[in-house]
């Protein structure tokens, strides 16, 4: 799925964080650890972000056998990239049900409202928030929000960057159940500082 080969990234202020070699497997869950301030999230955001400001520095930098480099855009329509505070994302005009619906039309999607609703059960949020507007809902539900939404489409590769920011611990609960079922179906990488989520759900988990 990722192939890093002396990987190493440069920002503007000219500070340098090098990570080496790294190699993640397709279906693989794959944790990410380390201190702040190590370059989890700089690692994500260079690789996947849409507007990373800094440098990649490799010999080779593969995603699904494909050159980094060569991707474009289209890399968003096989992979969901869930950034530190996402839930501050949603659209404060737009209901949850309209964020829904404009998900599924700009994807294509059908015949989606089973899909919806066994998502939302599963992470445990009631279908009656489609009528919420994000300022109606808690930081959990929202972050709950977004991932369902993100993976209302089939993913092969979904990231997740530190998901247990500002959530409670049952949230947190609910999030790592439904990462456990759908880690069946796709890769996952997941940065977090949480070290006893990372390594109960994780096949393994990469420390910085």
């Amino acid at each position: 799925m990722i192939i890093l080969k002396d990987y190493s990234i440069i920002f503007k202020n000219g500070a340098k964080i090098e990570y080496g070699d790294m190699e993640i497997g397709c279906g693989e869950f794959v944790g990410i650890s380390g201190n702040s301030g190590c370059g989890k999230s700089a690692l994500l955001d260079s690789l996947f972000g849409m507007n990373f400001e800094g440098e990649v520095i490799c010999s080779k930098s593969e995603f699904m056998g494909k050159d980094m480099k060569l991707w474009g855009i289209e890399k968003y329509s096989v992979m969901g990239y869930i950034p530190q505070f996402s839930q501050n994302a949603l659209n404060p005009k737009l209901t949850v049900g309209e964020h829904i619906t404009l998900i599924a039309k700009s994807n294509k999607l059908e015949n989606i409202d089973s899909k919806v609703s066994d998502i939302f059960k599963r992470l445990r949020l009631d279908e009656g928030c489609v009528k919420s507007y994000p300022h109606m809902l808690s930081g959990g539900q929202k972050q709950r929000i977004i991932l369902a939404l993100m993976t209302l489409r089939d993913l092969d590769l979904l990231i997740l960057d530190e998901p247990s920011s500002a959530i409670d611990p049952i949230t947190l609960k609910y999030i790592a159940a439904y990462l456990e079922i759908i880690k069946e179906n796709m890769t996952i990488i997941m940065v977090s500082h949480n070290h006893e989520i990372l390594n109960s759900i994780c096949d393994r988990v990469i420390t910085f």
